[in-house]
């Protein structure tokens, strides 16, 4: 039962990205199974932060939904983390912590990457793993500043469009594959950095002529 209550935990932080503090949740209006999963929590519920509220309640509808496969699947990575040592959890911790910062786009981005690399081939992932794994800190430390840059442009990008274009670019992404969506971003850094050639170019013929 304790194991079950760490996991839900866990769920709730993993899937409980933008969650508004100031909305409570009342023990009574929880489904009679979430009930039962946080029965732990009965008689202290209403002194509860109200984001560990909607956490435990992420979490709870998370495990209720999931098959018993799924469930056996999350036992088990329970107990790997159970096995980590204080370091790897921090890590872990700070990565949950990144991840619930993104934006829901950025995050369902992230979700269907995983997806992507989990059904490729042994090889393709051993490959993806190891290409990683042989940088050196200095590279690794560029390719993620890197990562972070384009998540910023694209978020600036967001911000500037119309209602009507943001959906229209959600929908857009939710129908690429990550193979798809890269071909995609790096086809639009090209074009850029032609259009950036084009007008230095521009500007040294001004200059030659002036």
């Amino acid at each position: 039962m304790k194991s079950r209550l760490i996991i839900i935990l866990l769920l709730g932080l993993l899937y409980s990205a933008n969650l508004l503090a100031e909305e409570g949740i009342a023990w009574n209006s929880l489904s009679g199974e979430e009930q039962t999963l946080l029965n732990d929590f009965k008689d202290n519920w209403s002194e509860l932060p109200a984001k560990r509220q909607q956490r435990l309640k992420k979490g709870a509808s998370r495990w209720g939904q999931m098959s018993d496969e799924q469930r056996e699947k999350a036992k088990q990575r329970m107990e790997r983390w159970k096995s980590l040592d204080d370091e790897k959890k921090e890590k872990i911790k700070e990565r949950f912590e990144r991840f619930n910062s993104l934006t829901p786009e950025q995050q369902e981005n992230i979700r269907k990457r995983h997806e992507w690399f989990k059904n490729q081939p042994e090889e393709k992932r051993k490959e993806l793993r190891q290409r990683f794994q042989n940088m050196s800190p200095e590279e690794q430390a560029e390719f993620r500043k890197k990562r972070q840059a384009k998540r910023q442009n694209m978020k600036e990008r967001m911000q500037n469009m119309s209602a009507e274009e943001r959906e229209a670019f959600r929908e857009k992404m939710k129908n690429m594959t990550p193979e798809e969506r890269r071909r995609f971003f790096q086809q639009k850094n090209t074009d850029r950095t032609r259009t950036t050639d084009s007008k230095r170019a521009g500007r040294v013929t001004d200059s030659v002529r002036d």
